[in-house]
C-alpha cells in the first residue's frame, strides 16, 4: 500500500502545509536544544555549547530543506514554489514575456489548426459503420488508370463473388432543374441502388432511406435530400418528409434528409433510386457506373480483390472483345475518399512544424540573452545551496509556462484559423469529418506545449545553471567570458533558424514559379470573353431526338441575334472540363478492339472553334449537310430494336469528324489525316484538324480528341449540354440575355453552372494557387520570425560590445569600419545558415516533385533568389542595432558597465 502512503503524505503537505512546517520546526529545535543541554551538562559554557551544536547541525534551515527532500509529496510543494517564482519572474519582464508568448502562439496556433484538419481527414475513421470494411470498386482498361464499371460486369461481380457482404451501384452526379416558387435552379443528383445507404452504414437525420424495390422499373418517385439542400430549398422544415419537390418538372416525394456531415463517397444535393432493371444494365457496354462494397467479416480486402479479379478473368475469356484487359480494382473507401490529399496536408504540417521550430529558436535566443541579466541571481541561489538540478528545473518550469501561455493564445487563434482553412481547403481536401478544434487537437496542443517548453528551454537552462556561486561577487563586466562560452550556441541557433526559413521559402518559391508557369501556359484557347452555362432538358417534356435538337437549334439562333454576341455554340463538354472518352479502330489495320490510346470525344454545334479561338490547322469545319447526315442516322437508329440491326445500319453511314492535332499525330504520323476514316461504332471521316486544347487541367497532357456533330450525342436529349457565348465586352454582361433566352422558351429550365472561361481556368489552377498561398504564408511568417530573431541576437551582441565599440571610436575608427566589422561576423552566421538551408531544401524539394510544373526541384533561379532575399533581410536585421550603437557617444560607451 505504498501508493496510499504517498497520497496521504502528499495530501498532508498540500492541504496542511502550515501545520507540517510547524511540527518540523518544533522537532528540529527540540533536537537542537537537547544537544545544547547535553553539552552544558558536560561542563561547556552555554553560549559555546549553542554555537557548537549549531555547527554540528549545519543550520536549522539547511536541515529543514534536507528533511523536506526526504518526505513523500514534497515535489508538489516544490512545483508550486517553482510555478509561483516563475510567474513572478515573467511578470517582472513583461516585454520579454509578451514577445515570447506571441512568438510561440504563432507557431503553436498554426500547428493546432493544421492538425485539426489532419485529424478530421486522415486520423479519424470515416463516420460510417465499420468503415474499414468498405471499399470502392473500379475496373482497369488497356490504358493505365482506373475506370468506371460496365453494368454487365457489376451484375456478374454481384452474383458470383463469395467475399462481399453487399454491393451497391450508383451513377455519376448529374444536374437537374429544381422548381421552387417562381425560381428555377440547379441541383446535383445522384442515382443509387436501393441498398446504397445501408451498405455505407449511415442513417438519415430525418425520415428513412430507400426501401427494397424502389430501385426497380416502375418504382416510386422518391428522393432523399442533403442537409444543405433541405436547409436552402425547404427552409429546414422538419415536416419536409412526405412533401414533394419538383425535379426536371416531375414531382418527387421527399422520404429523408441526410446528416449535415454526410458527403461520402461524393457530394450531392439529392439522391434518387437508380433503375436496376438487369436487362437495361447489361445491355449497356459503356464504363459509366460507380460501385461500392462491404466485405464480409473475417475477409480481408486483399482476399476480396483476388475474388473479383478471378471473376474478371473469367469474363475476359467469355467476352474477349469487350473485356480485354478488364480486371477489378478494389480500393479501401478511406483511400478512395482522401485520394492524394494526404500529401498536401503532410506538406503543410511539415511547414508549420518548421515555423514552430523557428519560433522555438527565437525564444531560446531570448532566454539566452535574458540569462546574462540573471547571472547574479542564479549565482546567489547557487551560493545559498541550490544545486544545478534545482536551478535547471526552475528555468525549465519558466520555459514551459511560456509555452503553455503561448499554447492558450495559439488555441484561441486556431479556432479562427480552422474556419479559414475549412473554406480554403474545401476545393483541395475532402472533409468526411467536420474540421474543428476538438479534444484530440487540444491534447495535441498540450503535448506540443510541453515538448516545445523543454525544447527551447533546455539548452538555455543548462547553460545558465553552470554559473558558479563565486560569480555573485564579480562585477558585471567580468561576465564576458561566460557570455563567450554561450556564443557558440547562439550562433548555431541563428544559423539553424536561417536554414529552416530558407527551406520554407524555397518550397514557396517553387510553387510560386509553378503557378506562374500554369498562368503562362498555352491552353489552346482564347476565352477571356467567353461565357458558359449548362442546360438540361426534362425527360417528361423532351422525349425524342427532334424535340431536343429543335430546342437547342432555336436557342442558338435566338442568341446569334443578340446585340454584342459574336459567336454562339453548344457542346457536350468544355475545355478544362473532362468529358467522355473511348477507343477507336482504323480500318485496314490489324489492331484489336479496345486497344491503343484513349480518345476524348466532344460533340459540338455552332461556332465552337471560333468562340474559343481554336485554330483550324487543316481541312474545314462541318457543312450543314454533314449535320443532317448525322441527324438522319440518329433518327433511323432510334427505331432499331436489336444491337445487330444497329451495327448493320452503322455500316451504311460515314459521319464527318474534326480531330485535334494530337489525334492526327497519334494515329496518322507523317501523313495527312484529312480524309482518313476511323470507326467508333459508326464510320467517321476526318474533314478538319484543329489545334490542341487542354481537356482536363493545365497540368495534364493533351489527349487525342475528336469533335462530332452535336446530333451524334442527341440520342439522349436529356443530358446536360453546355451553351457557349462569345461577345464584345465582359462575358458576365450576357448572363441576363442567356437566362432570358432559355427561360423564355421553357420557364421550367434552370441556367446552371454559369461561369466565364477565365473562371473555369482559375478553378483548374485553384489547387496550385491555394497550395502556393498556404505555403507562402508559412514562408512569410518564417521570414518575419527569422528577421526578428536575428535582430534580437545582434542587438544583444552589440550591447555586449558597447565598450569595445566606444574604445574603437575614441581611437579614431570610422563608422563604416565598425559597421563592416560587425556585419562581417554576422555574415558568417548568415552564410552558414544559407548553406544548411540550401542542402535541406534540395532534399525536401524532391518530395514536391509531383506538385511542380515547368520547374525542377533544384531550380537555380529560385534558390539564388531566395538565398539573396534572406541574406538581405538578415543583414538588414543585423545593421539596425549596429546603426543604433553608432549614435552612442564614445565617452558614454566607455563608462558603460
Amino acid at each position: 500500500m505504498r501508493w496510499m502512503d504517498v497520497l496521504r503524505m502528499a495530501g498532508r503537505w498540500v492541504l496542511r502545509r502550515g501545520t507540517a512546517e510547524g511540527e518540523l520546526d518544533a522537532e528540529l529545535r527540540f533536537h537542537l536544544e537537547r544537544s545544547v543541554a547535553e553539552k552544558v551538562a558536560a561542563g561547556m559554557p552555554e553560549e559555546r555549547a549553542r554555537r557548537v551544536a549549531m555547527m554540528e547541525f549545519g543550520g536549522v534551515e539547511n536541515m529543514k530543506e534536507e528533511c523536506r527532500e526526504t518526505r513523500k509529496g514534497n515535489w508538489l510543494h516544490d512545483m508550486a514554489q517553482d510555478l509561483g517564482y516563475g510567474a513572478r519572474m515573467l511578470r517582472k519582464s513583461p516585454g520579454f514575456t509578451v514577445v515570447a508568448v506571441i512568438t510561440l502562439a504563432l507557431g503553436i496556433g498554426a500547428n493546432t489548426a493544421i492538425f485539426s484538419v489532419i485529424d478530421a481527414v486522415l486520423l479519424k475513421p470515416l463516420p460510417l459503420r465499420q468503415p474499414e470494411k468498405l471499399v470502392a470498386l473500379w475496373e482497369t482498361e488497356t490504358a493505365p488508370g482506373q475506370y468506371p464499371l460496365t453494368g454487365h460486369d457489376y451484375v456478374k461481380w454481384h452474383e458470383e463473388n463469395g467475399t462481399f457482404e453487399s454491393m451497391s451501384l450508383y451513377s455519376w452526379p448529374n444536374t437537374y432543374n429544381v422548381r421552387g416558387g417562381e425560381e428555377t435552379a440547379g441541383a446535383t443528383v445522384l442515382k443509387t441502388e436501393a441498398n446504397f445507404f445501408s451498405v455505407l452504414g449511415v442513417q438519415p437525420a430525418i425520415g428513412r432511406t430507400f426501401a427494397n424495390g424502389e430501385d426497380q422499373k416502375g418504382g416510386s418517385k422518391v428522393a432523399i435530400l442533403s442537409y444543405g439542400f433541405w436547409k436552402e430549398r425547404m427552409g429546414g422544415d422538419r415536416d419536409a418528409v412526405n412533401k414533394t419537390v419538383q425535379l426536371d418538372a416531375e414531382p418527387y416525394t421527399v422520404i429523408g434528409v441526410m446528416p449535415a456531415w454526410f458527403r461520402v463517397p461524393g457530394k450531392a444535393d439529392v439522391w434518387m433510386p437508380l433503375d436496376m432493371d438487369k436487362g437495361k444494365l447489361v445491355a449497356s457496354g459503356n464504363h459509366q457506373w460507380k460501385a461500392i462494397g462491404r466485405v464480409k467479416s473475417g475477409v480481408t480486402i486483399e482476399q476480396a480483390r483476388a475474388d473479383l479479379r478471378r471473376i474478371a478473368a473469367g469474363l475476359e475469356k467469355e467476352n474477349p472483345d469487350s473485356n480485354r484487359s478488364v480486371s477489378a480494382i478494389v480500393v479501401p473507401m478511406r483511400d478512395a475518399v482522401i485520394g492524394h490529399s494526404d500529401q498536401l496536408l503532410w506538406l503543410l504540417f511539415g511547414a508549420v512544424g518548421l515555423v514552430l521550430l523557428i519560433a522555438c529558436v527565437n525564444v531560446a535566443n531570448l532566454l539566452l540573452s535574458r540569462a546574462t541579466g540573471r547571472r547574479r541571481e542564479i549565482a546567489v541561489r547557487s551560493a545559498l545551496g541550490a544545486g544545478r538540478g534545482r536551478l535547471t528545473r526552475q528555468l525549465l518550469t519558466e520555459s514551459v509556462m511560456l509555452s503553455l501561455a503561448g499554447g492558450v493564445l495559439g488555441v484561441a487563434a486556431a479556432y479562427g484559423g480552422v474556419g479559414l482553412l475549412r473554406s480554403v481547403l474545401v476545393r483541395l481536401v475532402p472533409q468526411p469529418n467536420p474540421v474543428q478544434v476538438g479534444g484530440a487537437s487540444l491534447l495535441f496542443t498540450f503535448g506540443v506545449c510541453l515538448v516545445v517548453g523543454v525544447l527551447f528551454g533546455l539548452a538555455p537552462a543548462l547553460q545558465s545553471s553552470e554559473v558558479a556561486s563565486s560569480e555573485a561577487l564579480k562585477p558585471k563586466s567580468s561576465g564576458v567570458g561566460t557570455a563567450g562560452r554561450r556564443q557558440w550556441l547562439r550562433d548555431a541557433l541563428v544559423a539553424g533558424e536561417i536554414g529552416l526559413c530558407l527551406m520554407l521559402c524555397v518550397g514557396a518559391g517553387l510553387l510560386l514559379r509553378t503557378f506562374a508557369n500554369l498562368r503562362a501556359m498555352d491552353l489552346g484557347i482564347h476565352g477571356d470573353d467567353v461565357l458558359t452555362a449548362t442546360v438540361r432538358l426534362p425527360e417528361t417534356t423532351y422525349k425524342t431526338f427532334d424535340q431536343g435538337l429543335g430546342f437547342y437549334r432555336q436557342l442558338l439562333e435566338q442568341l446569334r441575334g443578340t446585340a454584342g454576341v459574336n459567336a454562339v455554340a453548344m457542346s457536350t463538354s468544355l475545355p478544362l472540363v473532362a468529358g467522355v472518352n473511348g477507343y477507336i479502330t482504323i480500318p485496314g489495320r490489324q489492331a484489336e478492339a479496345n486497344t491503343g490510346p484513349l480518345v476524348q470525344a466532344t460533340s459540338i454545334d455552332g461556332d465552337y472553334f471560333r468562340a474559343f479561338g481554336i485554330p483550324l490547322l487543316a481541312g474545314r469545319e462541318y457543312l450543314p449537310s454533314e449535320h443532317e447526315v448525322a441527324a438522319k442516322f440518329m433518327r433511323e437508329i432510334s427505331v432499331v430494336k436489336t444491337e445487330a440491326e444497329a451495327r448493320e445500319l452503322a455500316k451504311k453511314y460515314t459521319v464527318a469528324a474534326v480531330i485535334n492535332q494530337s489525334m492526327a499525330r497519334a494515329f496518322w504520323p507523317n501523313e495527312n489525316a484529312v480524309g482518313k476514316i476511323f470507326n467508333s461504332f459508326a464510320n467517321f471521316q476526318v474533314v478538319g484538324i484543329v489545334g490542341d486544347v487542354k481537356q482536363f487541367s493545365p497540368r495534364t497532357l493533351v489527349m487525342p480528341e475528336t469533335f462530332y456533330p452535336i446530333e451524334w450525342d442527341m440520342a439522349n436529349p436529356n443530358r446536360p449540354y453546355s451553351i457557349v457565348v462569345q461577345g464584345t465586352g465582359k462575358p458576365e454582361n450576357f448572363i441576363g440575355e442567356l437566362r432570358s433566352a432559355v427561360q423564355g422558351r421553357d420557364a421550367s429550365l434552370a441556367l446552371m453552372e454559369v461561369r466565364t472561361m477565365p473562371q473555369i481556368v482559375g478553378e483548374s489552377m485553384a489547387d496550385t494557387q491555394y497550395q502556393t498561398c498556404l505555403l507562402g504564408a508559412m514562408a512569410i511568417l518564417a521570414l518575419i520570425l527569422a528577421a526578428v530573431g536575428t535582430y534580437g541576437v545582434m542587438s544583444y551582441l552589440v550591447r555586449q560590445r558597447t565598450n569595445e565599440i566606444g574604445i574603437r571610436m575614441a581611437l579614431g575608427a570610422a563608422r563604416g569600419q565598425i559597421v563592416g566589422m560587425v556585419l562581417r561576423q554576422a555574415g558568417m552566421r548568415v552564410a552558414i545558415g544559407i548553406v544548411l538551408g540550401v542542402l535541406a531544401a534540395m532534399a525536401a524539394g524532391r518530395l514536391m516533385t509531383g506538385m511542380l510544373v515547368g520547374v525542377k526541384p533544384i531550380d537555380l533561379p529560385t534558390y539564388v533568389g531566395v538565398a539573396g532575399l534572406l541574406a538581405v533581410v538578415a543583414l538588414a536585421a543585423c545593421y539596425l542595432p549596429v546603426r543604433s550603437a553608432m549614435r552612442v557617444d564614445p565617452m558614454v560607451a566607455l563608462r558603460d558597465e
